[in-house]
């Protein structure tokens, strides 16, 4: 079974949750850049993107990933969201390629990378957004 195998239905209805969930991590990230609290900051903007990527997926497709690997999303977005393009992939990818890093390696992060990472969250969280209110109009 390819990691990209691993999904389960979910109602289109459930993609504004999903959407306001990334939005609403977002602003936490935000917050958390105010006080300094950088690896904060990081950790808020990759749980935005892999909501924004449920988001678009269950927008578009019905569906959320179910693999125990947030790298599957990236592959099932690829073959199921048609304006999931390079620069999405991009986004979504450089967000969970540093996860692991500060999640559990308890790597620091400075200012800069946990501005950028949320820069690339706030763009995938907005394409997101379009791909919802598209699926669902």
């Amino acid at each position: 079974m390819r990691r990209s195998d691993a999904v389960r239905e979910a109602p289109r209805s459930d993609a504004g949750k999903a959407l306001s969930l990334a939005q609403e991590l977002i602003v936490s990230g935000d917050k958390a850049m105010a006080v300094g609290h950088w690896r904060v900051a990081g950790l808020n903007a990759v749980q935005a993107g892999i909501s924004a990527a449920d988001a678009a997926l269950i927008g578009a497709a019905g569906v959320r990933s179910a693999s125990q690997d947030h790298g599957a999303v990236s592959d099932l977005l690829g073959s199921r969201v048609p304006e999931f393009k390079i620069a999405q992939k991009r986004q979504l990818n450089g967000l969970l390629k540093v996860r692991n890093a500060i999640a559990y390696e308890q790597r620091p992060l400075t200012e800069v990378e946990a501005r950028v990472m949320l820069d690339q969250a706030r763009r995938f969280v907005e394409w997101a957004g379009g791909v919802v209110e598209r699926s669902l109009s």
